[in-house]
């Protein structure tokens, strides 16, 4: 999330592939698009985040997957904010095919400085999984822990985040998934960059009684459209 004076911000990162050698072919798709609004007196902060990651060759999908996110932040101090999320996602090459979730809890500043930022956060979460290929559904209650980390090189203007999640069950802490997502923009312009970024999501117990994981890495072209700050 933008930390800075501007109200409201668009970002979207797209990338599209197709090769046919032959008749072998091989069809990309992904896109990412975020956008955030802050109320006039910046206490309020309102975040939309969609992800869509297609891969397909002669009918068959090695990447399928979407993720829509919704978040509201409410600053109640310089250090605690309150905030409460909706997500929605969905990989149908996973045991859990879908994933919907509900959370609210508290927020964190630790570091604040002119280059760089770092937000501990810590939620309730209630997760609702879904297997297709076992026709099940589960209902989970987690712990939702994360750090965001963000730095900016002051002569180069390149842009670092990370953000590392960890979410145990309540009753089992042997259960739990790790996500973590690592980016880095290059500003062309003052609009235009190009970024870099690494996906990785590990899950410690599927519904099939077995660990899995998925990582993607992703290289783009990005435009920035931040507005006026009045």
């Amino acid at each position: 999330m933008q930390t800075d004076s501007v109200r409201f911000v668009l970002n979207n990162d797209f990338s599209f592939r197709y090769n046919d050698n032959d008749g072998n072919y091989i069809f990309e798709l992904s896109d990412a698009i975020y956008t955030q609004l802050k109320s006039k007196d910046f206490r309020k902060l309102y975040f939309f985040l969609g992800n869509l990651g297609l891969i397909r060759s002669k009918g068959e999908d090695f990447s399928n997957n979407w993720l829509l996110h919704f978040r509201f932040n409410y600053r109640l101090t310089q250090v605690t904010r309150i905030e409460s999320f909706v997500q929605s996602q969905s990989n149908k090459l996973l045991d859990v095919s879908g994933r919907h979730l509900i959370a609210a809890g508290l927020r964190f500043k630790t570091i604040s400085t002119k280059h760089m930022r770092l937000y501990l956060g810590n939620s309730y979460m209630y997760e609702i999984e879904i297997s297709d290929a076992l026709n099940q559904k589960f209902y989970n209650h987690r712990n939702n822990t994360y750090m965001s980390l963000s730095i900016v090189l002051p002569k180069s203007k390149i842009n670092i985040t990370n953000i590392l999640y960890y979410q145990p069950l309540y009753n089992d802490i042997s259960n739990y998934n790790i996500s973590e997502q690592f980016k880095i923009e290059i500003p062309i312009t003052g609009k235009i960059y190009v970024n870099s970024s690494f996906y990785y999501f590990f899950d410690s117990q599927t519904p099939s009684n077995r660990s899995q994981y998925t990582s993607n890495l992703f290289i783009g072209i990005g435009i920035y459209l931040p507005s006026s700050n009045n």
